[in-house]
């Protein structure tokens, strides 16, 4: 049977006349959709495209903006087993509250940004690690940010006059693009390109110089893949990472009397990784983090006394609808047989069970779940939209929906009281919109502001503001990292902004300024929380933390910024600066052979075991002395331990290291090996053939020793002496025992250059 347009006209106007507490069910709550708080200088991680948008704004070139993808990848995941989900995980979910995977989930991530670019992508397959290439410009380009690296190339056309190269270019030419064209920074056990480390450039530190491979990984790893590579095509996805997003949506939909939370700090427990019996965590340690510029700045708040590894972030979902009035009913996604009395839900037949069904939806995985109320009778969950239903415990629910994005609670009363949902959702920390210090303008908007209707939108930041108390220029002078919280500090308190915000007021803009203090150095704030809230009409926000402040202005409070850390690496190095210098000698002796045993030692062998069963036994020379007449720091060029041989191993070369020892050594007295000390600079030297004569006179070696006299003359470390020693290392001397052979009484010295000049009569070069 038809209906006219005039019946249908009549029946949905008498359909609207129905009460609203007499129908059974909403399609779905009334929600504002798409709500987006964003700082200008934060990735926008809403979807895949405008990722790329925003981490690439400001970038000049292609070259430029496949650097601020990967530096965009770098900060926002560290490497760790899949993350997997049945059927795969979508790449927009897995930035938005995973944040690691392994080298193939990786490198699909990164080619799905590619993607948006309007790139093509193809994957290469090394021994054990997938990696991949983005074409664009003509030609392939390749970035690792599972091993953390790429390399520039000559050409004349480009930007500079050099463009990224691709595994092809690497593997025809690995001496001057990969093994030539890097240096290991022995003490930071970080490869930088040489010609841009981190250094003086006349008095300015280089600090936004690139660290690569900065888990350990080897120049020599990278040509051995690219020698051994193999094509595996275009797919669009690896390893269960897939670049379709599916029906996962990164939006924020919140219905009035929901607050979404987003956290940069953990809970307990509160993560979810299907088929791990072990929270996510990254295995190395800060050390990506200290030496990093694109990543390092923005990590090393959290750095804390507690902090163990990079890992997940604990979110929070709240809901707490206002039973004061009928439209609070328009929250739930079903209403059945219920009614608004006296700031309760009661049955509006009492001889029937009410009912109300709560939609959970976040773009961040349910971890946890629960709520409280007066009147609850029955729970129960459904994970499928509502087909099937499960009973569940009110108060804990949070097994039956870990791991979904969306769920449905169904709660069954007579009256229903103060009710409140608590989800716990786990969140990729580093997607999130992230303050900068200095000014920040937040833009906020929703897909529909006349959704809102009579409700509020209520923004709030949560953070601790902080400073350095030393330059970079310093940092380097001390031999010290650049992201280690060296010489800073946040407030323990946090600094509280809130905003709300009517239908008329959207889309709105509003400043939102982290100053310095005066004389001191920025650093980026340690984030706490942002908060999302719908509040219906006399509803007041979530409270604050009791110990919550708004701004405090500081007379002479600066406004000091930090580079954009995705841009870090587009731009050529500074020149070098030639500064003359003057070089003096201050002799390490007298010198002693020592064994493990402790005893002095004749001869002129120093020799260390490969493995702690080995029969050899382990001899050092130990060097004593005073080290008077060192400069001031500012004046300290470079120092190097010079040492002579006159033979090495005839199999292979040796690694040579030497320790600052932890204690004075004595003549004619034992000596702890356990208090050897750190090895703080290393060098190889080279196989001699069996064949070969020894060297006369015997040839110098030097070791760079620069960070550990900084230290020394900055009072952060002691001089006791050193010790030079074999460092057993498969990789340079292929599994052989190796020795070194010394002159009978080896001089030894300390080399120091010092400038001649002040850093305004430099030039550069």
């Amino acid at each position: 049977m038809k209906c006219s347009g005039f019946l249908f006209t009549q029946w949905f106007a008498a359909l609207c006349l129905i009460p609203l507490t007499a129908m059974h069910a909403f399609a779905e709550p009334v929600l504002v959709r798409s709500i987006s708080v964003l700082p200008d200088k934060a990735p926008d991680c809403s979807s895949l495209k405008a990722i790329a948008a925003s981490v690439t704004r400001g970038c000049q070139s292609n070259d430029e903006k496949a650097i601020a993808i990967y530096n965009f990848m770098r900060l926002s995941h560290y490497h760790r087993a899949y993350p997997s989900e049945p059927g795969g995980v979508p790449v927009l979910k897995e930035i938005n509250t995973y944040g690691w995977s392994l080298c193939g989930g990786l490198h699909a991530e990164q080619s799905a940004l590619w993607r948006e670019l309007g790139w093509n992508w193809r994957f290469v397959g090394w021994p054990g690690h997938t990696t991949v290439e983005a074409h664009y410009d003509g030609r392939w380009h390749y970035l690792d940010v599972f091993l953390k690296f790429y390399a520039w190339m000559p050409d004349p056309s480009r930007p500079g006059a050099r463009t990224i190269a691709g595994q092809d270019d690497l593997a025809a030419n690995p001496r001057e693009l990969v093994l030539d064209a890097f240096t290991l920074d022995p003490a930071r056990k970080v490869v930088y390109a040489r010609g841009n480390e981190f250094d003086l450039r006349g008095d300015k530190a280089n600090w936004q110089a690139p660290a690569f491979l900065t888990c350990g990984d080897a120049l020599a790893d990278v040509v051995a893949g690219v020698k051994a590579r193999s094509r595996a095509g275009s797919p669009e996805g690896w390893a269960g990472m897939n670049h379709a997003t599916g029906n996962y949506s990164a939006d924020v939909n919140l219905a009035p009397g929901f607050a979404l939370t987003s956290s940069w700090d953990k809970r307990a427990d509160a993560w979810y990784w299907p088929g791990s019996k072990t929270p996510p965590c990254h295995t190395c340690g800060d050390k990506e983090i200290r030496n990093s510029p694109e990543k390092g700045p923005l990590a090393e708040p959290y750095l804390t006394k507690d902090w163990t590894c990079e890992s997940y972030a604990s979110g929070e979902l709240t809901f707490r609808p206002d039973f004061t009035s009928d439209a609070c009913l328009r929250s739930f996604a079903s209403v059945e047989n219920a009614k608004v009395v006296g700031g309760a839900l009661v049955a509006t037949d009492p001889a029937q069970p009410a009912r109300v069904t709560i939609l959970l939806q976040s773009p961040y995985v349910l971890t946890q779940a629960g709520g409280t109320a007066e009147g609850v009778e029955r729970c129960d969950v459904s994970t499928d939209a509502g087909k099937t239903w499960k009973p569940a415990s009110f108060t804990d629910f949070g097994k039956a929906v870990s791991g979904q994005v969306t769920a449905h609670v169904r709660l069954s009363f007579r009256t229903l009281k103060q009710l409140r949902l608590t989800a716990i959702v786990q969140n990729n920390p580093f997607a999130l919109p992230f303050l900068s210090p200095g000014k920040n303008q937040i833009a906020v908007t929703v897909a529909d502001p006349t959704a809102l209707g009579e409700n509020r939108l209520a923004v709030t930041y949560a953070y601790c503001p902080g400073a350095r108390s030393k330059t970079y220029e310093q940092l380097f002078l001390e031999g010290k990292e650049i992201a280690r919280a060296h010489d800073a500090r946040w407030d323990t308190t946090p600094t509280v902004v809130q905003k709300t915000f009517t239908a008329r007021d959207l889309p709105a803009k509003f400043d939102l300024d982290v100053p310095t203090p005066k004389g001191q150095q920025p650093v980026y704030p340690r984030m706490v929380f942002v908060r999302r809230e719908i509040l219906a009409p006399g509803q007041s926000p979530l409270p604050l933390p009791a110990d919550a402040h708004p701004p405090r202005a500081n007379a002479g409070d600066e406004l000091k910024s930090l580079p954009n850390p995705f841009l870090v690496g587009t731009q050529l190095p500074p020149p070098r600066v030639v500064r003359p210098l003057k070089t003096t000698n201050i002799p390490l002796g007298p010198t002693h052979l020592v064994a493990k045993s402790g005893e002095a030692v004749a001869g002129n062998l120093l020799r260390w075991p490969k493995t702690p069963q080995e029969k050899v036994e382990s001899v050092a020379l130990f060097l004593s002395g005073e080290l008077r007449g060192l400069p001031p720091l500012k004046e300290l060029a470079a120092a190097r331990i010079v040492f002579p041989a006159v033979r090495t191993h005839d199999k292979a070369p040796t690694k040579l290291g030497v320790t600052a020892l932890r204690t004075p050594f004595a003549p004619r007295t034992t000596f702890d090996f356990g208090q050897l000390g750190d090895v703080v600079s290393t060098i190889i030297l080279p196989a001699q053939p069996a064949d070969a004569p020894s060297w006369n006179p015997a040839r110098e070696f030097k070791l760079d020793v620069t960070r550990h006299v900084r230290a020394l003359i900055n009072g952060d470390a002691k001089f006791r002496g050193y010790a030079l020693r074999i460092v057993p290392d498969r990789s340079v001397d292929d599994g052989w025992t190796v020795r070194v052979q010394l002159p009978e009484q080896p001089q030894v010295y300390l080399e120091v250059d010092t400038y001649a000049d002040t850093p305004a009569t430099a030039k550069a070069k």
